[in-house]
């Protein structure tokens, strides 16, 4: 990806959270509606993990995905009546499998905690995506039940079929994919997407930034402990608590 080829525009580059905070509001002022997404490299491009893949998943590798996740997760959900296909996508998006959703979060601070939550990539500078909505680009009703065949990018507001869902204030883009046969699915990243160079933004954080504003989302709350509610958020807690990295010396020591 290029600086020509994305459409995205950049509202500034910030290196604390207040100035972050500001950036948000000067590109969105008042409006309420709208998602953030963190990259810890403001080169990855806003695409759904199934066009990440090595090797294509076509259609109907994905629908088989889906499909057999459905059959095998049953035993390890307390309740599976009346959960929609794109319900069950969302959970399995939540564990690891490559769907066509991609993860948002009504939550600026929670979007710049995956961003900078680990040591910057070499001396790239990451990146916290923020996309405005108007209520006819969430998903409707009717398109719950099939999910892989909207011809459409759709935001949806999942129900809160796991706790990390709703700790995060989790959200999704439903990702249309554009075929040339069933063979060959390719699917357009946002940042690149004339439908949306009104409503995407982003901003940068350098990397000599990311261990300060670590600590500023801490002392405001916004932790693995409180974003990941289970016995692995609190371990990764306190290990952060108690192991400084790298670019946390200066941080901790108040240099």
């Amino acid at each position: 990806m290029t600086a020509k080829t994305r459409i995205a525009k950049h509202v500034g580059k910030v290196e604390d959270l207040a100035a972050f905070l500001g950036a948000i509001h000067g590109a969105l002022g008042g409006d309420m509606s709208a998602l953030f997404r963190g990259h810890r490299d403001v080169q990855w491009t806003l695409v759904p993990a199934v066009a990440r893949q090595l090797l294509t998943i076509t259609p109907p590798e994905e629908a088989a995905m889906l499909d057999e996740f459905k059959r095998r997760a049953i035993p390890y959900l307390e309740s599976s009546r009346d959960l929609s296909e794109t319900d069950w996508l969302a959970i399995a998006q939540h564990h690891g499998m490559p769907t066509r959703l991609l993860d948002w979060s009504g939550s600026a601070l929670t979007a710049l905690w995956f961003a900078i939550n680990e040591p910057a990539n070499g001396k790239a500078h990451a990146a916290v995506w923020i996309l405005a909505y108007g209520k006819s680009d969430l998903m409707r009703n009717d398109e719950r039940d099939g999910p892989l065949a909207v011809g459409r990018t759709a935001l949806v507001r999942p129900r809160h079929v796991s706790r990390r869902i709703t700790a995060q204030d989790g959200w999704f883009t439903l990702h249309r994919s554009h075929y040339g046969d069933d063979e060959s699915p390719t699917f357009v990243s946002l940042e690149t997407n004339t439908a949306y160079k009104k409503s995407l933004f982003y901003v940068t954080i350098p990397p000599d930034a990311f261990g300060a504003m670590r600590m500023q989302l801490a002392q405001a709350g916004v932790t693995s402990a409180v974003l990941y509610p289970d016995l692995t958020g609190v371990a990764s807690y306190v290990t952060w608590r108690h192991v400084c990295r790298d670019d946390e010396f200066s941080p901790r020591l108040g240099l």
